[in-house]
């Protein structure tokens, strides 16, 4: 029983796993490379939505459709690609700037959701899906930098 194993580890074996664990991070960072299309379809996922609020339910429900299907698509391109799907919501240096992503997200799907008229298409949700689309791609290739520094500098630690 591993819970109840109380066998201690000496300096060298401690000094060597901390090495493994150092050399992982250092082969994650450089792996940690996501292609400039992997970034725009994060940023058309947002955009989609955000455009989708304020267009009516029939049109909104195709773009929530077209939106999940990419995020699946995405999910499974990078799992495929790389071997994994790296998550934006972990602790360390990427999460201020995830949780500014979020905040702008939501700030822009209520800016277009406000602009709903009922059953008539809104252009200018169109307008704030494109900018969401920008400034979304933007930070994802700004959060993978973010993500690629803190491994490095965790890997050499």
């Amino acid at each position: 029983m591993m819970e109840n194993d109380h066998r201690t580890m000496n300096p060298k074996d401690a000094a060597a796993a901390l090495a493994q664990v150092e050399l992982a991070q250092t082969r994650l960072a450089a792996r940690a490379h996501w292609p400039l299309y992997r970034h725009a379809l994060f940023g058309l996922v947002e955009g989609l939505v955000v455009a989708a609020v304020a267009q009516p339910i029939a049109h909104a429900g195709a773009l929530f459709v077209v939106a999940m299907g990419l995020l699946v698509l995405c999910v499974q391109g990078d799992r495929r690609r790389d071997g994994m799907f790296v998550s934006g919501w972990q602790r360390g240096a990427t999460l201020p700037l995830t949780i500014l992503i979020v905040l702008f997200a939501l700030a822009m799907a209520w800016a277009s959701a406000s602009l709903r008229d009922g059953s008539v298409m809104v252009p200018m949700g169109y307008l704030l899906g494109v900018i969401t689309f920008a400034v979304c791609t933007a930070a994802s290739l700004r959060w993978e930098k973010v993500y690629r520094a803190n491994l490095s500098e965790s890997g050499q630690q």
